[in-house]
């Protein structure tokens, strides 16, 4: 089968870890040709593609665009800036669709291909962090046209008009979990009869090998917890983990400690907070890590504190890891843990996470229970494959 794939970028993100799994899968039956678009082909992940997949480059006005701010600031030269800055008031100027089309004008016509996905999912009120749709809509030929979603479409406050127009010629929607297609499917019940579910791939036998890299220092009369997110307080809510923390010390709690891997844009925000609040020796800000795996490994649980989510892929490498997951109730945790059994489930607040923390601090044959249930539900990928296999 003669695939084409379009994407954003490369860099470190649950999008594109995704991306890298589900190629991966695909990648493994040679009777599949694989040409991979991604606007931006560079990235913390590119060395991780899989060897038999056709990277098609893409023009350097693309490049630039999707390539994050911070990056361009950081390692772009003098031009590359200017050219960024220019380009952030021209898309403000003409408008994201209009924008898109004249890149995409500059970019050679893609061949005739079976089936061709719209991978990255357009990220609600953002000027840059879309086009996947529209390139795969108005710049391919293909027999069958795929988008996925990877989040709350309620919750992420998508566009209902916007999106109406983006999904409209699309054979298939995707969503990433059933949670996630009803939440599709009562934001548009016109596109209802062509959404479907597949799961995200996870590639258990590589997760092992890298969580055994090395082995982080945690000081054994600790607890210690684990989280491992984009630092952004509007999905990610990195702001209630410091809440948290700062709760449970003003309640007596300091034989714990939580490692907080990642960066964003919050990071400076956050980090002033938890000094404000006098919990830095208790909250790690590890910045962003090529390999977090081996913290999740030795840590006694993964805590998530999001708003909404997708279908996590943090939370699936922590169950192949055998720890277990304490989580705010994003839509699908249901689908990827049993509450009581290799995590626990609260309410999407500060103070329903402030007590099954505290809860697992006092007893800790609770995380003990539920690290047993995480060794014995560790996944597989069976049901994801045979999703795949019915849309494509």
């Amino acid at each position: 089968m003669k695939i084409l794939i379009v994407g954003y970028n490369l860099s470190m993100g649950g999008i594109q870890r995704a991306l890298i799994n589900t190629l991966d899968i695909l990648a493994a039956d040679h009777r599949n040709e694989i040409d991979l678009f991604l606007f931006a082909h560079k990235g913390e992940l590119a060395e991780e593609l899989p060897k038999n997949v056709n990277v098609v480059s893409s023009n350097y006005l693309l490049m630039l665009t999707a390539t994050p701010f911070s990056e361009v600031i950081k390692n772009g030269s003098l031009f590359d800036k200017m050219m960024r800055i220019l380009l952030t008031l021209f898309v403000r100027l003409v408008g994201s669709s209009f924008y898109f089309k004249i890149l995409f004008s500059l970019q050679k016509k893609k061949q005739p291909y079976e089936v061709a996905i719209s991978y990255f999912n357009d990220v609600p009120q953002g000027y840059f962090n879309r086009g996947s749709n529209q390139y795969v809509i108005e710049n391919v030929i293909a027999d069958k046209k795929i988008a996925w979603i990877h989040t709350d479409p309620i919750k992420a406050q998508f566009n209902r008009e916007s999106c109406l127009n983006s999904y409209r010629d699309f054979d298939t929607i995707v969503n990433v979990s059933k949670a996630g297609k009803e939440q599709f499917d009562r934001f548009l019940p016109e596109y209802e009869h062509k959404s479907a579910v597949v799961y995200n791939f996870f590639p258990y036998n590589l997760i092992q090998n890298r969580a055994d890299e090395f082995v982080p220092m945690y000081r054994l009369d600790r607890t210690h917890f684990v989280t491992v997110a984009r630092i952004d307080n509007a999905t990610k809510r990195i702001d209630r983990i410091i809440e948290v923390v700062h709760l449970l010390k003003s309640a007596g709690y300091v034989d714990f400690k939580w490692w907080l891997v990642g960066d964003g844009p919050d990071w400076d925000k956050n980090y002033a907070l938890a000094d404000k609040y006098g919990v830095l020796d208790l909250l790690v800000f590890m910045g962003e890590k090529m390999n977090p795996l081996p913290y999740i490994k030795q840590a006694d649980a993964f805590v998530l504190a999001s708003d909404y989510e997708g279908y996590p892929m943090v939370v699936g490498e922590a169950l192949a890891l055998g720890i277990p997951v304490i989580t705010t109730a994003y839509a699908s945790a249901e689908e990827q843990l049993t509450n009581g059994v290799n995590g626990i489930i609260v309410e999407t607040d500060t103070q329903a996470l402030f007590d099954a923390l505290k809860a697992v601090l006092d007893d800790q044959n609770i995380l003990v229970g539920l690290q047993d249930g995480s060794r014995k539900n560790r996944g597989s990928n069976e049901v994801a494959i045979g999703q795949l296999q019915d849309v494509l």
